[in-house]
């Protein structure tokens, strides 16, 4: 039983040329139940025959690989005529996949999944027959949740072996054929659906393999009335041309992630990755003081120009912004980069508040926010900050508070200063009691409790007392809520008399697309560029609105 193992050849070079196949090479764990005569067809035409034979004349490649895809036959047929285009000319011709005793294996856990994802089938159609469906009947939402969220992972779990796996499997097969030859320099042909081209790819430069790809473009040639079948039997109604894809030399696209907590947060360090960067180097504990050297090393020694980002986070705002004065100082040309400021994600955060609640107010009949009172309610976190200077700018009457009477009037001071010429006055406020409260959220428009997680600041009782015509966001997630009487999922919800909700789950949703989307915009951009919440902001209104909504700048 051969086990998997792919290891480099240390006698042999290899030059993989990557053909697409004609048509799709589907691949699933069970062949359809229903599949017809065409499942067992792999249909290849004349033209991509002579397409083949043309690419045989010009690499003349030592052996041949095809994706085995749902074929039920283990190696090539000795009567097939596109084999025999290779048998011809003395090449060896092999299918490539994974076994199936791997494939059993591998399985084996989704197999069981497959068979709960039925049981919970037949109970759900066994609600619908003695029809105990209800909108409302928590049971049945639970099944069809449970059944989706199965399917998902089924999925998921099944394209890990249609691509990953498989993938390294057919590679395995690739190096051991390349073994069986007697030359050093190799040239071989893998035919396979063009969805596994990355993945081979990738799989050839860990292994020090060269890759050429040939994909196809196919045009149909329509037959005029009067051709009849037979003719269009001996000719094809498609024009194959080979496109040549040249592979640059790959530039490793970097983001270095400057994190003033103890250990940087997995949640930006996923975005990067997910955005495309192929490496995300993170250092914690980060200070002002340190970062300067760090930038210099990270710039000399790559080339002028090359993909480097620098992200600054971690929940010191004011050491964060140190930070990125000093990586903005240091960068100098032709070394420049963009630099990404999204403090623990206050940056990001506030600009989802912002557009939301913009979004919602133009329901309510709210054109802007100039002029609306905006009570910020544990507004000197990182996000609360963000948010205060955002809607400063935007001309807000604009009022934080906090428990440290001190502490909350000289930060509202040295916000507002850094809001700038222009901008609105932000107020500090001291609230301790409901009482307090009360006082300063009777009379606003706009209420954002955005205090630390699991902490409840208004209650069911004091929200009863409040006049109509507000917005009410809390971002906590976790219960207690900010505000009694929230839900994470609320979307202009009137949750109590003409008071409107926003929760959690929505401003999550749209924060997590503007940092997806100042990642990707950072990877294409180059020198140097500021990525903070004036950048979010507007992201934030182009995603909600389709327009600009600029801030002062």
């Amino acid at each position: 039983m051969q086990v998997l193992e792919l290891k480099r050849l240390k006698d042999k070079k290899i030059r993989l040329i990557l053909i697409e196949s004609e048509f799709p090479i589907d691949w699933a764990l069970e062949l359809p139940k229903e599949e017809g005569i065409l499942g067992s067809l792999f249909f290849v035409s004349r033209v991509y025959m002579e397409f083949i034979k043309d690419l045989v004349n010009k690499y003349h490649p030592n052996f041949v690989v095809e994706d085995k895809g749902m074929r039920s036959i283990e190696e090539p047929a000795t009567d097939d005529e596109f084999g025999a285009i290779f048998r011809n000319a003395d090449i060896p011709y092999e299918f490539v996949d994974i076994p199936d005793y791997a494939l059993n294996v591998v399985s084996a856990p989704l197999m069981d999944k497959k068979g709960f994802i039925k049981k919970i089938t037949e109970e759900i159609e066994s609600y619908k027959k003695m029809g105990r469906v209800h909108y409302n009947d928590t049971n049945f939402q639970q099944l069809v949740i449970w059944k989706q969220l199965l399917k998902d992972d089924f999925k998921a779990q099944e394209d890990e072996i249609r691509y990953k796996i498989r993938e390294a499997w057919m590679m395995m097969n690739i190096l051991e054929l390349a073994k069986k030859q007697e030359k050093s320099q190799l040239k071989a042909f893998f035919i396979t659906d063009k969805r596994h081209f990355d993945g081979i790819t990738f799989l050839a430069k860990e292994l020090d393999i060269g890759i050429e790809i040939i994909n196809l473009k196919k045009v149909a040639k329509y037959p005029d009335e009067e051709t009849s079948i037979n003719d269009l039997l001996n000719r094809s109604i498609l024009e194959i041309m080979p496109i040549k894809v040249i592979k640059k030399e790959k530039e490793e696209r970097i983001l270095y992630f400057f994190d003033t907590d103890e250990y940087c947060s997995p949640f930006d360090t996923n975005m990067g990755y997910d955005a495309g960067f192929d490496i995300v180097i993170p250092y914690s504990r980060m200070k002002a003081d340190r970062v300067s050297r760090l930038v210099q090393d990270a710039m000399f020694s790559r080339k002028a120009g090359a993909s480097s980002v620098y992200f600054v986070g971690g929940s010191d705002v004011i050491e964060s912004e140190k930070i990125a004065e000093e990586v903005l100082k240091t960068i100098i040309p032709p070394f420049e980069s963009p630099v990404i400021i999204d403090p623990r994600g206050s940056h990001t955060t506030a600009s989802a508040i912002v557009a939301k609640t913009l979004e919602v107010a133009r329901k309510h009949g709210f054109s802007d926010l100039s002029g609306k009172k905006i009570i910020c309610l544990g507004g000197t976190g990182p996000v609360g900050q963000i948010s205060a200077l955002i809607t400063s700018k935007l001309n807000a009457k604009v009022v934080i508070t906090s428990r440290r009477e001190q502490f909350v009037k000289e930060l509202a001071k040295s916000l507002t200063k850094k809001a700038g010429r222009g901008a609105t006055k932000i107020i500090g406020e001291v609230v301790n009691s409901d009482e307090q409260y009360l006082k300063i959220v009777r009379d606003a428009d706009i209420i954002w409790s955005v205090g630390k997680a699991g902490v409840q600041m208004i209650s069911k009782k004091l929200m009863t007392q409040l006049p109509p015509n507000k917005i009410v966001v809390d971002i906590n997630l976790v219960p207690p809520y900010g505000i009694e009487g929230m839900k994470p999922d609320y979307y202009n919800t009137e949750f109590y008399p003409g008071i409107y909700a926003i929760g959690a789950l929505n401003i999550g949703r749209l924060k997590y697309k503007i940092e997806r989307k100042i990642f990707k915009e950072a990877l294409k951009t180059k020198g140097k560029k500021v990525f903070d919440y004036n950048i979010a902001f507007e992201i934030a209104n182009n995603i909600v609105f389709g327009e600009e909504i600029k801030i002062l700048v």
